[in-house]
């Protein structure tokens, strides 16, 4: 599977379906979000799902156990790839999510890339969700091979603040396709750097070239 997930931070279906055609020979994994889910519901899963697509649900559940638990059936019952919970929301949490039998994938989101934080704290995040169950970790680029290192080459880390260039944007830790790649990142998540190119289709190609030649 590729390694790269397009986040499909647009508002509306047309869009987003242009994007995913467009982008389907370099791109396995589109990531929907709770703007468009809340605009075109199951509508959009299913679209992608109808392209041979898989789906990350990117809600990031963060609530009662039970509440949460019962999030994660309804999300299987959709048959996304995988979806997000916030390691925040503790242990009877995240052991709940991952207890549901037949799953998606649950990666938990440890600090948001627009947040300041110390290595530290994403680690003990990242061990937590571990020891609950959960097959991986959203983390910047920054704390990949620390995450390897400290949870194992196994646990799953899904890396936003993909940048092939410098920016200039609300994303504080960020690092190109490549470096996030090099340290151990199992998936990237790009989404300005593709949905706002000139070429979309261009922009993850280049990026998936990228990566396929390392």
């Amino acid at each position: 599977m590729k390694k790269t997930i397009l986040a499909l931070d647009v508002f509306d279906l047309k869009t987003a379906e242009k994007l995913v055609k467009d982008t389907a020979p370099y791109i396995d994994i589109f990531k929907v979000g709770p703007i468009l889910f809340l605009r075109s519901g199951k509508e959009i899963i299913s679209m992608i799902q109808n392209n041979g697509k898989e789906v990350f649900l990117d809600l990031k559940f963060h609530d009662i156990p039970a509440t949460v638990k019962r999030s994660v059936e309804s999300a299987k019952d959709l048959g996304v790839y995988s979806l997000t919970v916030h390691s925040i929301g503790g242990e009877e949490m995240l052991k709940e999510a991952a207890a549901v039998k037949g799953r998606p994938k649950i990666w938990a989101v440890t600090v948001l890339t627009s947040q300041v934080t110390t290595p530290e704290e994403v680690i003990r995040r990242a061990k937590l969700a571990k020891s609950c169950g959960v097959d991986g970790v959203i983390a910047s680029p920054l704390e990949i091979e620390l995450i390897k290192k400290e949870c194992g080459k196994d646990f799953e880390v899904v890396t936003p603040g993909i940048r092939p260039a410098k920016t200039d944007d609300d994303q504080k830790r960020v690092a190109t396709p490549e470096a996030a790649v090099k340290a151990g990142a199992d998936f990237i998540v790009v989404g300005r750097p593709i949905i706002e190119a000139a070429d979309p289709a261009l922009a993850a190609k280049n990026i998936y070239e990228i990566i396929n030649n390392m």
